[in-house]
């Protein structure tokens, strides 16, 4: 404990800073709209008037009041900008000494969609896809791709983001991600993770930002970078909302609604989010290995048919008030509620020639999962002044409460058709409960014109519980199996405390930060009497250097240090069961893994965007596959590997061939090797792989439009896995009315049923043929209809608990 109050103590004395000037020069105003409404939303800047540079930005208060205080004597004019308005520009300000305070007229925002006669002028849409300096964005909102899907099918669409059989999420060919909601981190699991993506409404997402190099300021965590999903927020005065409902098939039905509802009045908003969805859906899977020998090998076919039911409801709803003009506090309640029913058939053919196999092994799992979790967000944002210093804190407490049933039925054929033995009962029960605890608090802190400080601290501590009871059926009672009963705890904390400088020199933009985190785990196999503990303190320091070469012209360079702890469930090491010949199983001694990332920019026209870089991570995290030639058994598990190294490139490219046809082309090459000893074999393989993503939209008329999506992934390595080529063709009608109050879109993916995973090892023992076939084409019709008032005007905060992307569950 003593370095975490070393770290407190550093961060405390970071945030020291010199007390405000006196006799300070000061421009105030107001900003309203037609009807002298004020718009607190709105963000002011301060230009310089010889070449409309901007000199300082502030906010408004409730009442739509503005202030710039300590401007020195110059020439300046003031712009008022707002999302939906026409930007209002003052005329020339002049300062002409110390003290000097100056009053402007109100600056009134007019409506951006402003009928003039017959002539309508609307707002450009957003590109579905958009490179910023320090992230590529995909904006989800209102596109029909979009619609009626989850969070899940839009991340598995969005560029350099690639899914796997087991849900785990690569960016940039990269595993190793860290996902965050509106800026905080999930902090669970792959499989739990994967459940949350798929109970999330597509519709209530309103854009996907990928971080490949992220800075000081946020967490370490995550060596492949960051994917933030943004939930719209509602920024209407008065009562207003949105209905949802929709339809689809794919492998089986669905259906989905969701309502949200805002309320601002005064000092006061209220939130609240409700949905629910229902869907079918499947896959199937065939494994193809080779046990033993030439001489005498025994060949397993598998077939298994993943059938699943999900009903969840989910609800998110809060209240931000503003106690003062300068300080908002929030609060906010959010949670789901799943029943998942699987029922999974799996039929293996054993034997050394599978053409006539020996036996058949015919497998029924049925699996019943309840999921729930509760989650209560408290957040300050105090302005300090209005020279941008700003302070905001989060608590968040969060339980996720989980229960999976299941029942397996063993069953062995011989080839004529009798059973061979009795057929083998099983069941198992494991209820997770995780509770995660977080606090944490930033500031910012303006140096000058052109330069700030940020600073912070933040403490999580987490504790998930799995304790699993797995029992046989032996002469018609049920037989506690000990080796498959595994009760396991683990519990962490992480202080972390960080400082990020940012300065503009001229042509030149620079930002540097260091983050300090110290952790402290235990991991406690109660039943296996095994117990795994650590105690580290890193560092992890960031730099980002970018230059205005030409109006046209701009290049950057960034490096960053980062780490991947491994999640709850991959440190337990229960073993889950497919069949009694496969199964996954954790690995208690799995340590952290550490990256090195560099990478470089280039933007041509603030249009098209280049990025090229370089990572070399240590200790990687490996999915491995393990075989006993013996027992005939095969388990996947995880083991810590000397180190994988990813060159990799990004181009993005809009490109507008009419007024009515705008297209983006992201091109994703990466070469991507492993080098190391794993299990009892050393590995070292690499390759290139490509992947493309080709969006067009296509406005046919003022409210009718049409998307496709054209996506390309050529075959890649990863681990001891080679993985083939897929390829898929989505797309997607919407039609408004209603003035433009409402929508129906149809959407329809993998048209030609196409992205399927081929999967395949020839490692150490194993000889391994994976195909997996899971639902992709699905198509969908989605109704929204938006009511009540519709004008700009409220501030929502929305936060989650960051420490959520790492919780066991089967």
């Amino acid at each position: 404990m003593k370095t975490l109050i070393y770290l407190l103590i550093a961060l405390a004395c970071f945030g020291a800073t010199p007390p405000a000037n006196a006799q300070q020069s000061a421009i105030r105003g107001s900003v309203t709209d037609e009807q002298q409404q004020a718009l607190s939303l709105a963000t002011i800047h301060l230009l310089d008037a010889g070449d409309s540079s901007v000199v300082k930005t502030v906010f408004p208060d409730t009442q739509g009041q503005f202030a710039f205080t300590g401007v020195g004597p110059g020439d300046y004019r003031v712009k008022a900008v707002l999302v939906g308005y026409v930007d209002a520009v003052s005329g020339a300000v002049a300062i002409t000494s110390s003290g000097h305070i100056r009053e402007l007229l109100p600056l009134v925002l007019k409506p951006e969609n402003t009928v003039l006669g017959e002539v309508t002028i609307d707002a450009p849409p957003r590109p579905l896809v958009e490179r910023k300096p320090d992230m590529l964005v995909v904006n989800v909102e209102n596109s029909t791709l979009a619609a009626g899907n989850t969070a899940m099918d839009i991340l598995e669409r969005s560029p350099g983001i690639t899914v796997d059989k087991d849900d785990n999420i690569s960016l940039m060919g990269k595993q190793g991600v860290t996902v965050m909601i509106d800026g905080k981190q999930t902090y669970l699991s792959a499989a739990q993770l994967a459940n949350l993506l798929r109970s999330t409404d597509g519709n209530s997402i309103k854009s996907i930002e990928l971080i490949t190099n992220p800075s000081a300021k946020y967490d370490a965590s995550g060596t492949a970078g960051m994917i933030n999903i943004v939930l719209k927020k509602n920024k209407m005065t008065g009562t207003n909302g949105t209905l949802t409902l929709g339809t689809g098939y794919g492998w089986g039905h669905k259906a989905n609604t969701s309502l949200n509802i805002n309320h601002k009045a005064g000092n006061v908003n209220l939130f609240g989010n409700y949905s629910y969805m229902n869907n079918v859906s499947g896959q199937d899977i065939g494994i193809f290995r080779t046990v033993g020998t030439a001489e005498a090998a025994t060949s397993f076919d598998q077939l298994t048919e993943f059938n699943r039911k999900n009903r969840n409801h989910s609800f998110r709803a809060g209240v931000d008030y503003n106690t003062s003009d300068r300080n908002v506090l929030g609060l906010q309640l959010s949670g789901y509620a799943t029943n998942g029913d699987n029922n999974n058939n799996s039929g293996t053919s054993i034997g050394t020639n599978i053409a006539s196999p020996d036996s058949t092994l015919l497998t029924s799992s049925l699996f019943d999962g309840r999921y729930t979790s509760f989650a209560i967000n408290l957040n300050n944002q105090f302005t300090i002044d209005s020279n941008g210093r700003k302070l905001t804190a989060d608590v968040d407490i969060s339980r996720f409460n989980n229960e999976n049933r299941a029942n397996y039925n063993n069953t062995f054929f011989l080839p004529s058709g009798e059973i061979k033995g009795s057929p083998l009962l099983s069941r198992s029960n494991m209820p997770t409960i995780v509770d995660i605890r977080v606090a944490k608090a930033d500031y910012t802190h303006p140096l000058g014109k052109d330069s700030k400080m940020e600073a912070g601290l933040k403490y999580s501590d987490v504790e998930a519980d799995n304790d699993m009871v797995f029992e046989n059926q032996v002469g018609g009672a049920w037989q506690n199996d000990a080796g498959r009963t595994n009760h396991f705890v683990y519990k962490e904390q992480v202080a972390a405390a960080y400082l990020n400088y940012s300065t503009q020199l001229g042509d030149w933009g620079i930002q540097a930060g260091l983050r300090s985190e110290y952790t402290r785990s235990d991991g406690n196999s109660i039943t296996l009497e095994n117990r795994v503990q650590r105690d580290y303190v890193d560092f992890f320091p960031s730099i980002f250097v970018n230059y205005k070469i030409a109006d046209n012209h701009q290049a950057g360079l960034s490096y960053s240090k980062r780490i991947n702890r491994p999640n709850y469930g991959n440190l337990n090491p229960f073993a889950y069961f497919l069949d009694q010949y496969t199964s996954e199983q954790g690995n208690p001694y799995l340590g952290p893994e550490y990256t090195h990332a560099f990478e470089f920019s280039y933007t041509l026209m603030e249009k098209y965007h280049l990025t090229a870089g370089y990572s070399l991570t240590n200790d990687v995290i490996a999915e491995s596959m393990m075989q006993d030639d013996e027992t005939k058994s095969t388990w996947v598990t995880r083991d810590n590997l000397a180190k994988q190294a990813v060159w990799y490139t990004n181009l993005n490219i809009p490109v507008k061939f009419a007024k009515w046809w705008n297209t983006s082309t992201n091109l994703n090459g990466f070469y991507m090797s492993f080098d190391g000893q794993l299990g009892a074999s050393y590995l070292k393989q690499g390759q290139f792989a490509l992947q493309v993503r080709n969006n067009h939209t296509f406005n046919i008329t003022p409210s009718f439009s049409a998307e496709a999506s054209v996506n390309y992934q050529s075959a890649l390595v990863y681990s001891i896995y080679r993985i083939g080529s897929r390829w898929s063709v989505d797309a997607g009608l919407n039609k408004s009315f209603f003035d433009k109050k409402a929508s129906l879109k149809l959407s329809v993916s993998d048209m030609f049923n196409t992205r399927a995973y081929d999967v395949k090892t020839s490692y150490a023992n194993l000889n391994v043929l994976v195909n997996q076939r899971p639902e992709t084409r699905v198509a969908r019709l989605t109704f929204t209809y938006n009511f009540g008032n519709l004008k700009n005007g409220a501030r929502h905060s929305d936060t989650q608990s960051e420490e959520k992307s790492r919780i066991s569950m089967p």
